[in-house]
């Protein structure tokens, strides 16, 4: 007689637990199925927090001296249901903005010595602790503008014309409120003569464009005055840009 041994299974129709007897020489397969993450038991994090302005969601980053949002969604609680509230004292919050299903708060982070600034989500009628986020300070390097997504002091002709406009960029950081370039003036000199074409605005126009595609290989262009504002914040200069068409 063969040995048997009982399994435990779980019916998808009933939603019941049932014990089953299976012939031992099937338990080898058996334990090796325990062991495949069944996706109807899979353990999924039911709440997410994140810095609005930081550009990689996954990343629990706070800015010194700079803008911090941070937002917290639930796939099992609505906003209502939720209170946030920091562990000590290296972290502030404001208080916090219900808007569909995600809940906003102002972060003001205090660092020290590296430390992790923890915040603790918890349930507003348990009042348990559902998860506790440990975030890390970084500092904000001082904005630059850049010829659409090019980042380097040379460029193919055509690498330039395909951008549309100027954009406000954090070198090496992950760093991304929304500041946008408020006005500028686009100069280049050439065997030909010279230009100067003030813009109110971010975008490259139509005569700059002409321009540089008219321009010799070899020609310098520049981008000065630059203006760049955000919300809330008061305008600011940023550095010239200078580029060569290659």
């Amino acid at each position: 007689m063969a040995l048997t041994t009982f399994r435990i299974c779980f019916d998808m129709t009933t939603q019941f637990i049932i014990l089953c007897v299976v012939p031992m020489k099937q338990l080898t397969f058996l334990i090796s199925l325990f062991c495949i993450p069944f996706q109807g038991f899979a353990q999924t994090d039911s709440v997410r927090v994140w810095n609005k302005w930081c550009s990689s969601r996954d990343t629990m980053l706070l800015f010194s001296a700079a803008n911090n949002t941070i937002q917290v969604c639930s796939h099992t609680l609505k906003p209502s249901e939720i209170i946030l509230k920091p562990v000590d004292k290296t972290l502030r919050i404001g208080k916090p903005e219900l808007k569909g299903d995600t809940i906003s708060v102002l972060a003001m982070p205090y660092p020290s010595r590296n430390k992790p600034m923890r915040l603790a989500v918890l349930n507003a009628k348990t009042k348990k602790v559902i998860k506790t986020v440990d975030f890390y300070s970084d500092e904000v390097p001082a904005p630059v503008a850049r010829v659409g997504n090019i980042q380097t002091t040379e460029a193919l002709r055509k690498d330039i014309l395909a951008q549309n406009s100027l954009k406000v960029a954090f070198p090496r950081s992950l760093y991304s409120y929304p500041y946008t370039i408020k006005q500028y003036i686009f100069k280049m000199h050439t065997a030909k003569g010279a230009a100067t074409v003030p813009v109110n605005g971010f975008y490259l126009t139509r005569d700059i464009l002409t321009q540089i595609k008219d321009a010799p290989e070899g020609t310098v262009i520049e981008f000065t005055d630059i203006k760049a504002t955000c919300p809330e914040c008061a305008t600011r200069d940023l550095p010239n840009i200078r580029m060569k068409v290659k």
